[in-house]
């Protein structure tokens, strides 16, 4: 079942005193299927956050189509399977999160008893059951990003739509938010989520797209990334001189090198296997082997470059902030 389509969506927005239009998404199409958890990823601008508006109906397309649960545009039958987690999180700051939780279930039109106990496990799951009668305008960033979450998951959703749900969240925080998305997957539960910490979209993403240009440029699935390229690996040495290794295989390359250790790279079937009887023939010692996985990482700054009118390098900044964003 199609739980999300989206056909040749195209939006622009007016710029300026002169409202020059500038265009944000070019006919974008993307679909996600029923029990799927999408990754959405893209530099600053890429149009992220506007996708996901003009999925809820917050915004209109110029032109194209949404299709959600089958329905053209949001109605209010869909809405009501959503839940959705905003770039802010606009919470109420004189109520805390337990009334915070029960006037949005308030909002779904929950029966009381459900209200009751799903608002107290929801808070148990986002590990705020301890400050649960803490006002809100007492909460830290990421103690409010916690109880976005669990307000998005008050009425049980199928269609789960997480904008950053990683921002401002610390350790702790994101490792209970990655179990908390890996037991909605076990559930069936239909995710969309955009993120710049990229190891998260890893651990719980079947698909992901990269947005860029107004479009997704490359939708494709984890397996597909790393089967994508052959893996390298790194072979840690000492007791053996780097000398030995020079020319000694067109697949082996010296990597590094001092007095102690010599770091080989090698790449192709059965050299890795030449390369270490030749390192103890030649009376080394292997310290450490490493596999230089081509991960999504690699994948998106690839794409990205390549994408870019500007060159790799007007787009330096953004892409280390994707790669190398933290949750502080």
């Amino acid at each position: 079942m199609i739980v999300l389509e989206l056909d040749r969506v195209s939006k622009h927005y007016a710029r300026g005193f002169l409202g020059r239009k500038q265009r944000v998404l070019t006919e974008l199409s993307l679909t996600i299927e029923k029990g799927e958890v999408f990754g959405l990823l893209g530099h600053n601008g890429a149009g992220k956050t506007t996708t996901m508006r003009l999925i809820l109906g917050l915004l209109r397309p110029d032109s194209g189509y949404v299709r959600v649960f089958g329905e053209e545009g949001a109605t209010r039958s869909s809405l009501a399977r959503i839940g959705y987690l905003g770039e802010e999180t606009g919470l109420y700051p004189h109520l805390n999160a337990r009334e915070m939780m029960q006037f949005a279930g308030e909002l779904f039109r929950l029966e009381p008893k459900t209200i009751r106990s799903r608002k107290m496990s929801l808070l148990e799951a986002v590990g705020l059951k301890e400050k649960s009668r803490v006002k809100i305008r007492q909460y830290s960033k990421g103690m409010r990003q916690r109880l976005g979450i669990a307000i998005a998951l008050m009425n049980d959703p199928e269609f789960l739509i997480l904008d950053e749900p990683y921002s401002s969240l610390d350790p702790v925080g994101r490792r209970q938010l990655r179990k908390l998305l890996l037991s909605l997957k076990e559930r069936g539960k239909t995710i969309l989520m955009s993120s710049h910490i990229v190891p998260d979209v890893e651990a719980v993403c079947d698909r992901v797209g990269i947005l860029s240009g107004g479009k997704i440029q490359k939708c494709l699935s984890l397996g597909e990334i790393y089967a994508h390229k052959s893996t390298p690996v790194e072979v840690t040495v000492s007791g053996a001189d780097h000398r030995m290794f020079e020319g000694v295989d067109p697949g082996v390359s010296i990597v590094f090198r001092n007095p102690e250790a010599v770091v080989l790279r090698c790449e192709g079937r059965g050299i890795m296997k030449q390369l270490v009887s030749k390192i103890y023939a030649f009376g080394g010692e292997v310290l450490e082997i490493k596999p230089l996985k081509f991960g999504l990482e690699d994948y998106l700054l690839e794409t990205l470059t390549a994408t870019s009118s500007d060159g790799a390098d007007t787009l330096a900044s953004e892409i280390e902030e994707l790669i190398h964003a933290n949750t502080s």
